[in-house]
Parts: C-alpha cells; sequence; structure tokens
C-alpha cells in the first residue's frame, strides 16, 4: 500500500480577524416628573379636596335619601291630621301625642353634636369672613333662639374670632401655622381676648428672643410703692394673665428697650 503524503504548503494560515465591539451602555432615564416642595403641596391638596367630596357627594346621596322619607311621613302626617302647614302638623301631632303621654325632649348632648356639625358646614361652605358674621347675626337677633342655635352661634363666633386675629397678624407677615402653634397658643392664653392679639405677638416674639436670667425678677418682688419704669422679657414671662393686663402699658414701653 502507497502511503499517502499530505502536501504541505508554505502558504501562511490566514487568521481570523478579531473585530472589538464596544457594548454601548444606556443609561435608563428616569421619565418620571420631578415636583418642587409647593407643587407636591398642591398635588396633595388636590387629592384630598377630591377625597372629600366624594364623601360629601355621598353623605349628600344619604340625606336625600332620609329626607325623601322623612318628606312623605310629613306628608301623611299633615293630611291625616288636616294641617295648614308644616308648624300646624307639629302642634298638632304634639298634641295628639301629649294626651297619651308621649313627649319629645331633646338632650343636651343631642343639640351640641348637631349644633356643631351644623356650624361646621356653615364655616366649611362660607366664601368670606363676612358671610360668617351676617349668619351670626341673623342667629343672634332672633327673637326665640333655640338651645342648638346658641351653640351654633357659639361656634360661629368662635370661628369669627380666630379669623380675625389671624387676619390682623397677617399685617406682621404671621402665618396661620405659627398662630396655630402649641407654643403661640400657650403664651397667648395668658392674657384676655380683650387684648390685641398684635401686642401679645409682639411680646411673644421679643420673650423668645431673649434667653431667661439665671435669677429671672417678678412682678411680685417688686415693692408696691416703689415706681417701676422698666421690665424685662424676664418679668414679663413671670407674671400672671392680671398683672399682664394691669402693667400693658408699661410693657410695651419696655418692649423698645429690648435688645
Amino acid at each position: 500500500m502507497e502511503e499517502e503524503m499530505l502536501e504541505q504548503t508554505n502558504e501562511p494560515v490566514e487568521e481570523t480577524e478579531q473585530v472589538e465591539t464596544t457594548e454601548t451602555i444606556v443609561e435608563e432615564t428616569n421619565n418620571e416628573p420631578t415636583y418642587t416642595e409647593s407643587q407636591m403641596q398642591e398635588r396633595i391638596n388636590s387629592a384630598v379636596e377630591k377625597r372629600i367630596a366624594r364623601e360629601r357627594k355621598k353623605l349628600d346621596r344619604e340625606y336625600k335619601e332620609s329626607l325623601s322619607k322623612y318628606q312623605e311621613l310629613a306628608y301623611l302626617t299633615q293630611q291625616g291630621l288636616k294641617a295648614d302647614s308644616l308648624e300646624d302638623t307639629l302642634e298638632k301631632s304634639r298634641e295628639f301625642y301629649g294626651k297619651q303621654g308621649i313627649t319629645y325632649i331633646p338632650t343636651n348632648d343631642d343639640d351640641a353634636i348637631v349644633g356643631k356639625a351644623y356650624a361646621e358646614e356653615i364655616i366649611s361652605e362660607a366664601d368670606s369672613l363676612k358671610e360668617l358674621e351676617d349668619t351670626a347675626n341673623r342667629l343672634r337677633n332672633k327673637s326665640n333662639i333655640t338651645n342648638r342655635e346658641k351653640i351654633i352661634l357659639d361656634n360661629l363666633d368662635s370661628e369669627i374670632f380666630t379669623k380675625k386675629r389671624i387676619t390682623e397678624l397677617e399685617g406682621y407677615g404671621v402665618k396661620e401655622e405659627e398662630y396655630n402653634s402649641k407654643e403661640f397658643k400657650d403664651f397667648a392664653s395668658k392674657f384676655t381676648k380683650e387684648t390685641p392679639i398684635t401686642d401679645v405677638y409682639e411680646i411673644y416674639k421679643k420673650n423668645n428672643d431673649v434667653k431667661p436670667l439665671s435669677n429671672p425678677g417678678s412682678m411680685k418682688s417688686v415693692p408696691g410703692k416703689e415706681k417701676v419704669d422698666y421690665l424685662t422679657p424676664e418679668q414679663v414671662d413671670k407674671m400672671s394673665p392680671d398683672e399682664v393686663e394691669k402693667n400693658l402699658d408699661l410693657i410695651r414701653e419696655s418692649m423698645y428697650k429690648w435688645k
């Protein structure tokens, strides 16, 4: 057998060309919008308002469903008693059931709960402070005001008083949040409602800007016959509400000397 010889060639072997590939990394961009603090707060407020609106619609539907039943009951009762009006129907019903020993006596708790709820509804729907004041004055001028209406009026007067104080302080650049803070409320409680809120705020700010002395004095330590022409912030802080009221003019004068 003849051995087959492999023929060798001197031609160089063609090398495989290596192609370098570069992997392109594409960074994923975050397409979510970014918001400023005020924009985020607006979005939160909008979401809250929508939720409140949904709840209000639900309560409104339930109220109308209940109201339709009471309207039917009122109509049937009025026709049965041959009454001329709702007031006449109520009066005849009281007389009819009163002979049977049945009377309706509203409790103070009911009046307080319902009165406060009505007041909150009036406050939330009022477009201005004047509208609140007009509503309160109409109740105040009623000849026969009920206990429930008195509770509504008390709540409206309290809200009006607060709104007026906040409006006064806005001229000082004071925000509502600061007025409602625990620190300011605690300080303001030392004064009567007759004290101008602007005076209270001036004393409050000066008092907070000054560090108390190690052994501050007090109005009680001042002899009664000695004339006092200056009070330190620490002395004012130690005063009782009555002392503050009695020395309000002196406190105002002293404030200009505080540094």
